[in-house]
C-alpha cells in the first residue's frame, strides 16, 4: 500500500509535487487501516545521461526523514527533458528496508507499485535484492524488455500474462524507460477504487501522475481507467489504450 508520483517535465522540476507527496504520505487514507500514514521508506528515481539514478532511498517514514528537503534541492540541478517518480510505502506485510522500498531500477528501467499481487513467485534473469512483489515484477519486466526490445510492449505482456491472471489487490503501476513514462491503474473487484487509484494533470511545462493530492489540479485532469495504460513522452503528448 503506497502513494507514489510520476512527473514528465520540459525544463525546471516542479518541486511543490513533492512536497505534496510528504502531505500526502502523512495523512493519505490506507483502505483497513485505523490511522492514516505511509511510513515505511520512501524513493525518488530520475535521470541523469539517459540512466536512471536514486536521488534518495531510505527507509524511514518520508514525513519524518530530515533527508528529504535536501533532495528536493536536488531536484533543481535535474536536466530537462526529464522524469521522475517518487514513491512513499505502506508495507502489506515486508519489512521497512532499503531493498524494499521503491521505486525499483533494473537497467535503464524504473518502477514503482501501489498493490500487492499474490503468490508472485517467479524466476528472471535479474537479481532480486528484497522480498518485495513489486521488485520481482521489474525484473520479470526486464527479462521481456531483453526479449521484445519494446518497452510498451514488454509491458503490455507482463501486464496481461503474469499480472492480471494473478489474485492481487492493486496493480497501480509507473514504469519508465527514461523515454516515456507509463501508467496503469487496475485493482479487485472488492478493493478501494479511491485507494488505487491514479490521474493525470497536464500544466504548461510537465505532466504529473498522482494517487492523492492536495494540490489544486487543472479541471482537465483527468482519472487513468481500470485496465487502462497512458503513456507520456517528453514533449508532454498523452496517449491512452484499453489493455484489457
Amino acid at each position: 500500500m503506497c502513494r507514489m508520483v510520476g512527473v514528465v517535465f520540459r525544463s525546471k522540476f516542479p518541486a511543490e509535487v513533492l512536497e505534496d507527496l510528504k502531505e500526502v504520505a502523512r495523512t493519505g487514507r490506507i483502505p483497513e487501516h485505523a490511522e492514516p500514514g505511509h511510513r515505511d521508506g520512501w524513493g525518488v528515481v530520475s535521470y541523469i545521461k539517459e540512466m536512471p539514478i536514486y536521488l534518495e532511498r531510505r527507509a524511514d517514514p518520508i514525513f519524518e526523514d530530515k533527508h528529504y528537503a535536501p533532495m528536493i534541492l536536488q531536484t533543481a540541478k535535474l536536466p530537462g527533458p526529464n522524469i521522475l517518480i517518487a514513491h512513499a510505502r505502506a508495507s502489506s506485510g515486508t519489512p521497512a528496508s532499503i531493498p524494499n522500498t521503491h521505486p525499483f531500477i533494473a537497467g535503464g528501467l524504473v518502477l514503482a507499485h501501489n498493490g500487492t499481487i499474490y503468490d508472485f513467485d517467479v524466476r528472471t534473469k535479474h537479481r532480486v535484492a528484497g522480498d518485495t512483489d513489486s521488485e520481482k515484477l521489474l525484473m520479470m519486466l526486464a527479462d521481456q524488455m531483453d526479449d521484445d526490445g519494446d518497452q510498451k510492449a514488454a509491458l503490455k505482456s507482463v501486464i496481461k500474462n503474469e499480472v492480471l491472471p494473478r489474485e492481487f489487490t492493486g496493480a497501480v503501476l509507473l514504469v519508465s524507460d527514461g523515454e516515456m513514462l507509463y501508467a496503469y491503474r487496475d485493482h479487485a473487484p472488492k478493493k478501494s477504487p479511491n485507494y488505487y487509484d491514479l490521474r493525470v494533470a497536464k500544466f504548461l511545462d510537465y505532466v504529473v501522475v498522482y494517487q492523492e493530492t492536495l494540490m489544486t489540479m487543472p479541471p482537465d485532469a483527468f482519472q487513468v481507467k481500470k485496465g487502462e495504460l497512458v503513456t507520456i513522452d517528453l514533449n508532454l503528448n498523452v496517449t491512452r489504450e484499453m489493455v484489457r
